[in-house]
């Protein structure tokens, strides 16, 4: 059997379908444990790896929104 995905995801919670039925990935989006609220930085397929600001298209990544700095000195944001 060969399951197919017809689009990518356009928020963290929407299902895709998949094979005729609708798979859902997340059922809520979870605390940024760094900032402790659900405002994560998104990134999609279409953007700049170094960009901070999301184009709007597919979820492809996210990443905290913190300033703070780990112990190595960089940005949770860039891990």
């Amino acid at each position: 059997m060969q399951l197919t995905v017809t689009k990518t995801p356009q928020t963290l919670v929407d299902g895709v379908d998949v094979g005729g039925k609708k798979v859902r990935f997340l059922r809520r989006i979870p605390n940024d444990p760094m900032t402790n609220s659900t405002d994560w930085g998104l990134r999609s397929m279409q953007d700049d790896p170094a960009s901070d600001s999301w184009g709007g298209q597919n979820v492809f990544d996210v990443f905290t929104k913190s300033d703070g700095t780990g112990l190595d000195g960089t940005k949770y944001k860039d891990w």
